[in-house]
């Protein structure tokens, strides 16, 4: 890997990014999570002339540069510029100077500011000729002392794992995927890192194995890509998810990430299973189960409090099968045994909803050995179906 080493005043980097010659926010970045107390401190440094660090970028085979190492210091920078913050000039230790500038944004600024500011220069180091592993390296060397999420780590590798996970991250986000419709947004790549287990353990063909982070970045470093079937599965168990949660007006469903890849694995399995019924299905199974943990209800979710009643009445394990899945829940979305329950229970749920009990479930559930513990009644089931292992 060669790395070049130059100097670029803002005025350039800045015409750049409006170019789209630098790119801000590459496969593998983070996203923008500076506040903006953070950024008005690097602008404070700027305009008092300190050097900050130095900017890392990946050239790619288009001649563009992506942003490696830096990227929140480029969005403070092109931020400040676009005018959506202004200086502080109470940051410590005070200049009487920029005490001056306080409040002003950077069109407000006189002509000398404005120049100084374009005129100031940041050491740039562009990589090229590298192996796919090299970028990533340099990347997590960079970012030791701070905690990085897998999936921001995972991203920094160059290859095509990471620009299928990105693209399937992305259309999740332009059918309607947000922390309102969901419960939870992509920052710190949420997103990627459930569509990316999601997507290993379809290919894999198995749920019942832990999926490490080692795993994972395995796939990615290899450059191996998912099977374009894996992704159209995956495209496909997306669309179903938002379909269904957009048909549910009258109760506000907050996935976990734990949960929303129960639910992904849930749509998978059950291809029969349309968005109508899998808007009652999920409503309903969330409303339970948040119900058993506590949270009140509105008087206007009657409905859901009938229905849960009546599943109550007929099953005597109902709440008892809640209780699981939230402790199950809070296991994550890596522990394999939690996951295969999970996704047991959801099954149970929704036959016991469509009133289409599954026989050998049944059977098992109200087995006169292990009425008391339905937990292990479940893992006997696990065990005997060989639940999760034919994915």
């Amino acid at each position: 890997m060669i790395c070049t080493a130059t100097e670029v005043e803002l005025e350039t980097l800045y015409s750049r990014i409006k170019k789209d010659i630098l790119e801000l926010q590459p496969d593998f970045q983070r996203g923008e999570v500076w506040k903006e107390n953070k950024k008005k401190k690097l602008i404070d440094s700027i305009l008092r002339g300190w050097k900050i660090p130095p900017i890392h970028v990946v050239q790619n085979k288009d001649l563009i540069d992506e942003v490696l190492d830096g990227q929140q210091r480029l969005v403070s920078i092109r931020d400040f510029l676009d005018d959506a913050f202004t200086i502080d000039g109470s940051i410590a230790p005070k200049l009487e100077e920029i005490e001056k500038l306080d409040g002003k944004t950077f069109s407000q600024l006189d002509a000398y500011w404005q120049r100084k500011i374009y005129a100031y220069a940041i050491n740039i180091i562009r990589l090229t000729e590298y192996k796919p592993e090299e970028p990533a390296e340099l990347f997590y060397r960079l970012n030791q002392p701070t905690s990085l999420t897998s999936a921001e780590q995972r991203n920094a590798f160059i290859g095509k794992p990471r620009d299928q996970v990105k693209e399937l991250s992305k259309n999740f986000e332009a059918m309607g995927a947000d922390k309102g419709s969901i419960g939870f947004s992509n920052s710190r790549m949420s997103y990627d890192e459930t569509i990316s287990k999601l997507c290993y353990a379809i290919e894999n063909h198995n749920i019942s194995r832990k999926i490490t982070s080692t795993q994972m970045s395995d796939q990615y470093r290899t450059g191996k890509p998912f099977s374009e079937a894996t992704i159209k599965i995956v495209d496909n168990i997306l669309k179903k998810l938002i379909s269904s949660v957009k048909l549910i007006s009258d109760y506000n469903v907050k996935f976990s990430k734990a949960s929303i890849f129960s639910w992904m694995l849930f749509i998978k399995n059950n291809e029969s299973c349309d968005e109508k019924q899998l808007a009652e299905i999920i409503s309903l199974f969330e409303f339970s189960r948040s119900y058993v943990k506590g949270i009140g209800y509105k008087d206007e979710l009657y409905s859901y409090m009938d229905k849960f009643n009546n599943l109550k009445t007929k099953y005597s394990f109902f709440e008892v099968l809640l209780n699981i899945y939230n402790q199950r829940a809070s296991m994550g979305s890596t522990d394999g045994s939690a996951i295969v329950e999970r996704d047991l229970i959801l099954y149970l749920f929704s036959k016991m909803l469509l009133d289409d009990d599954d026989e050998k479930l049944i059977e098992f559930v109200f087995s006169e050995k292990d009425q008391n513990n339905l937990s292990i009644t479940l893992n006997e089931f696990e065990r005997k179906y060989h639940w999760g292992e034919e994915f």
